[in-house]
């Protein structure tokens, strides 16, 4: 193929359109602070990743290149306020609360459910626990801090429970004895998503988020099932951004070829546009996107024009 009319199909003769995914995710194989990061995805798509869900996490684990270990920014970060929210990801504004008498009283920002009501505790100390799956409660009877006893419930089932009113309160204490102190779904958290998403989902590695660590910035692991911690923001790491590109884009190409052309060839198309994905990758522009040729009404991409010559080389020819 004619190099110049590679270079002009490269800069211009492609439809550039997102994965089709709600919400796509975009592995940024550069290293960056998260502010750093934190601008580069708002200006070209939406933000920096923000996660709702087990789902989200190991789509989050599957974009990143398979041979990076390390720790790659999302758009979680240290706020400035403390609220009660739900490991389910639900906050609690306007929602039932079952608080012990004296409680909460700051020991801790994790809570048990004991006789029926709710009290909060160190996340570090080990209790049974509940898990749920759909409308059905499960008493597990093995001894774990708040954090395994939530990964337990997450591979297993669902998560540990969120409690809406006093009935569901009820069916989540009556299987448990009066002096247990058994785990329940409410944490005190006080992270926030760059693009101030409501949703609390948090997937924290072990002793994280370390009460006595000074990073304000989320991290997630490509390694140990996608576990996040937390560190300084000034670290220099890959990142993942979400949202449609906001570059995308349709551009009209006008090419010559000397002899039969046979642009509107299939088989050359794709050969085309291999070529031009390839060229993307190099210069980091291609993640999860895809280009294609956009076809006209009658299927075709390119179209013929008469009496009208384009010379790629520059050199002026007179037809007589």
């Amino acid at each position: 193929m004619d190099r110049s009319l590679f270079v002009l199909l490269l800069l211009s003769g492609f439809f550039w359109s997102s994965s089709g995914l709600l919400h796509p995710y975009h592995y940024i194989n550069t290293t960056m602070s998260w502010p750093e990061a934190q601008s580069y995805c708002r200006e070209r798509f939406t933000d920096l990743a923000t996660v709702d869900s087990m789902g989200d996490v190991n789509r989050l684990v599957n974009v990143v290149d398979a041979g990076y270990s390390g720790s790659v920014w999302i758009g979680l970060k240290r706020g400035t306020h403390k609220r009660w929210v739900w490991s389910n990801g639900e906050n609690t504004i306007s929602q039932y609360y079952n608080w012990d008498s004296g409680y909460p009283r700051g020991d801790g920002n994790c809570v048990v459910i004991y006789s029926g009501a709710w009290r909060d505790i160190p996340c570090s100390n080990t209790y049974y626990f509940t898990c749920y799956t759909g409308n059905t409660s499960y008493l597990i009877e093995t001894n774990k801090n708040w954090a395994d006893a939530q990964s337990y419930c997450r591979h297993d089932y669902t998560d540990l429970p969120t409690i809406h009113n006093s009935a569901e309160n009820d069916y989540v204490s009556k299987n448990i004895p009066h002096d247990w102190c058994v785990w329940i779904g409410l944490f005190l958290d006080s992270w926030e998503w760059s693009d101030k998403w409501s949703r609390f989902f948090r997937h924290w590695a072990a002793d994280q988020p370390s009460q006595s660590g000074s990073g304000d910035c989320v991290g997630m692991s490509r390694t140990e099932s996608g576990k996040w911690a937390h560190y300084s923001c000034d670290l220099q790491l890959p990142f993942i951004c979400y949202g449609d590109d906001k570059r995308k884009q349709i551009v009209r190409l006008k090419v010559t070829c000397k002899g039969k052309c046979a642009l509107n060839d299939p088989s050359l198309q794709t050969v085309i546009l291999d070529e031009i994905s390839e060229k993307l990758k190099n210069i980091m522009l291609e993640s999860d996107s895809k280009i294609r040729w956009r076809k006209g009404k009658d299927g075709e991409v390119f179209h013929q024009e008469n009496n009208h010559i384009v010379n790629l080389d520059n050199k002026c020819n007179r037809h007589l």
